[in-house]
């Protein structure tokens, strides 16, 4: 792409186009905290991996000041729990939150690309405009060039989810004690190894075993009629049989608990509908408990042609809903 085309492109409304294109490729250098967090998943993807020492945000400053900005946005929410008591005050965050986890994932993905596309006030330019000029070159300067592309999205993802390492057998894999099956897997049974098993801590009901030659086998439960259920519930339910003082915890008792909780929720939200409706009810009933009935007012006579023309009343403001 030439210098002149730059402009050209920047004209042509290909926002989006750039936005895909630097959401497709692989970022070069992964920084983390700690050598777990990264090294597996770096080499697995051909990338480099800096390690970030402990206490010495100077070596984050632009992922600390991203991470900033959005929760600027993000306390702006209603149900946020601000970043300190001070802030928070007498709020009350459990009464003020109605996003769900999905609901506010996509919200954030919504304000990156906003924030992408938005005026940096030290870059003079927008962030994507910085990054297209950093990789395809602009005022006579060369750029880095394209960075490999990801060709298996999915797979690329798999790799950064957390992960345990497990042995297979006769029952599959347990995993958070949940048992795990696929006929993939009939060949690794006491073999003596230990796989990677990476799991999405959203949704348990399917995990991913990385074999020796780099496949990815996807495994559901094993009992199939369980309902997926996420690392917080599950993580949940584990502290509350705990504290009863449950030693043997199983698959069976944990699902068996979730779903009492989750048709207490049921109940709940059914009984707060049914009280709301009721309570609408009674705001729009008469003091004596007869449902008021709106009259429509007597449509007027034509008038005659010598007559007076009647002056038809202005009616009362109403709130429409």
């Amino acid at each position: 792409m030439g210098e002149g085309d730059h402009g050209s492109d920047q004209d042509d409304g290909s926002v989006e186009v750039q936005e895909q294109l630097a959401a497709s490729v692989k970022v070069r250098r992964i920084a983390a905290k700690h050598a777990a967090d990264a090294d597996g998943q770096a080499d697995e993807q051909e990338m480099d991996h800096a390690y970030r020492p402990v206490r010495t945000p100077r070596y984050g400053g632009h992922i600390e000041r991203a991470i900033g900005t959005m929760m600027g946005k993000v306390h702006m929410l209603p149900g946020t729990t601000f970043s300190n008591i001070a802030d928070k005050g007498d709020y009350d965050p459990e009464k003020h939150a109605c996003m769900t986890l999905p609901e506010l994932e996509t919200w954030l993905a919504l304000g990156i690309d906003v924030y992408h596309q938005s005026i940096h006030s030290a870059l003079g330019m927008s962030p994507l405009a910085a990054w297209e000029s950093g990789i395809l070159g602009s005022g006579g300067v060369l750029g880095r060039g394209l960075p490999a592309r990801i060709a298996d999205p999915e797979h690329f993802l798999i790799d950064f989810l957390p992960f345990k390492r497990h042995a297979v057998t006769k029952e599959g894999v347990l995993l958070n004690h949940i048992h795990y099956w696929a006929d993939t897997i009939r060949p690794l049974i006491n073999d003596g190894g230990s796989y990677i098993v990476r799991y999405d801590p959203r949704d348990l009901s399917r995990v991913w075993l990385l074999t020796d030659s780099g496949i990815y086998y996807a495994l559901v439960y094993k009992a199939r009629h369980r309902p997926p259920i996420s690392l917080w519930e599950h993580n949940a339910v584990l502290s509350e049989l705990r504290a009863e003082g449950r030693r043997h915890i199983d698959e069976a008792s944990i699902f068996d608990r979730i779903e009492k909780m989750r048709a207490i929720v049921d109940e709940a939200a059914a009984a707060t509908k049914t009280a709301r409706r009721q309570a609408e009810r009674r705001r729009t009933s008469s003091p004596d408990g007869a449902q008021r009935v709106a009259t429509q007012s007597p449509i007027p006579e034509p008038a005659k042609p010598d007559a007076t023309p009647r002056r038809i009343p202005k009616p009362f403001d109403v709130e429409e809903w």
